[in-house]
């Protein structure tokens, strides 16, 4: 049977006993048909999942048994982050929603000389990440950070193995074969490309730089390809 995820408030457990929102609740009764006796998957968003029975359904409140707890289910053991210029419109939407699909553990959006958005609903993305977490089912909600000048991203970042995806890049992903790490920053430009100053700046964090392809991609599109590659190149160096 497909597994059915819900999310959940780790203050609403209690010695193994679990009541649902009144939301997931009612996602669970009227859009899943939810019943007595099945079995639900919660996730804390912390990094849990929980096996738990559906043990009662009164007043449009679901709650039940916890069965057993899973920690880092659906996780990878790989600590990557997305670092990206500002996207406008409904673009940034899918950024955020695929960025969490494909195991990120958080979203740095930064603003680029070229971008034209400067605001970011942060309210607005946290709920399409836990939307997103719950369909892929991700036990740990990515963190989205506050928006960010590239400046204070550089200061903060300079000892990490950072990852800039350019047309100009001639680095491979076979290069962080042989680093002895498990955290990386993937790092988007924005819709009108980094300006000359700024990938000077990023030089200051010695990035592997490497060309997502012979076609210009659009930020969302490169998001994507960038995380899927580098995923894949990890799951080999540690398959």
């Amino acid at each position: 049977m497909e597994e059915r995820y819900f999310t959940i408030n780790p203050d609403k457990i209690n010695q193994n006993k679990f009541s649902l929102s009144r939301s997931e609740s009612a996602h669970c009764i009227n859009s899943l048909r939810g019943k007595i006796d099945d079995i639900v998957w919660l996730l804390d968003g912390q990094g849990c999942a929980y096996k738990s029975l559906i043990t009662s359904i009164k007043d449009n409140l679901v709650s039940g048994l916890i069965q057993k707890s899973v920690p880092n289910y659906g996780e990878s053991r790989f600590n990557i982050n997305l670092v990206i210029g500002l996207v406008k419109g409904s673009r940034m939407d899918i950024v955020i929603e695929k960025a969490t699909e494909l195991g990120v553990k958080s979203i740095q959006p930064v603003i680029f000389d070229r971008c034209i958005k400067k605001k970011l609903n942060i309210d607005r993305a946290e709920r399409i990440i836990q939307s997103s977490a719950k369909q892929t089912g991700r036990s740990l909600f990515p963190t989205i950070f506050p928006v960010s000048s590239l400046e204070d991203w550089i200061r903060e970042n300079s000892s990490h193995i950072n990852i800039l995806c350019h047309m100009s890049g001639s680095d491979s992903l076979k290069d962080i074969l042989n680093k002895e790490n498990n955290s990386y920053n993937i790092i988007i430009g924005p819709e009108g490309d980094f300006s000359d100053v700024e990938l000077k700046a990023l030089e200051a964090i010695k990035p592997i730089t490497i060309n997502l392809g012979s076609r210009r991609l659009r930020s969302e599109t490169s998001a994507i390809v960038g995380l899927a590659n580098l995923n894949q190149i990890l799951n080999y160096k540690n398959g």
